[in-house]
């Protein structure tokens, strides 16, 4: 089974890296891609040419940085067949565009548990990408 695990720095993404893990433990054995997908920051008019490289180029290094600590997370939870992946670009249609392209069986995600209130006030990527997947996608709270 391929699964897809999109991560950002938060306990809801390591707590579902840790449930795919468990399912090591029903004799499954998934072939799991780790995915941060970062937004592209909206106002970058203000910026010369050198800033926004600076920018861009720290951008590109948090974010490897944060797949390293999701990695690292996931061979501690067990998991042996492990990958990561940046995108860049809108979260939702980048997490379903990727799981596309890697013909995942599955997405696995945390959810921050705005509830419906903050879902509808702040919008929620889990959601856009539950109504977007063409495959399952499994809330892990």
């Amino acid at each position: 089974m391929r699964v897809l695990i999109p991560i950002d720095d938060s306990e809801p993404a390591l707590r579902a890296i840790d449930w795919v893990a468990q399912l090591q433990h029903d004799g499954s054995h998934p072939e799991v891609t780790l995915l941060n997908a970062r937004k592209v920051p909206e106002d970058y008019d203000y910026l010369s040419v050198l800033d926004y490289e600076k920018v861009e180029r720290a951008l590109r290094e948090a974010q490897q940085h944060m797949l390293a600590k999701a990695l690292a997370h996931a061979r501690r939870a067990g998991l042996n067949k492990v990958s990561i992946h940046a995108a860049h670009g809108l979260p939702s249609e980048q997490i379903v565009g990727v799981a596309k392209e890697k013909g995942v069986d599955q997405i696995v995600m945390g959810t921050r548990g705005r509830g419906a209130v903050g879902a509808f006030l702040l919008g929620s990527v889990a959601q856009e990408v539950v109504h977007l997947a063409p495959m399952p996608v499994t809330l892990v709270k």
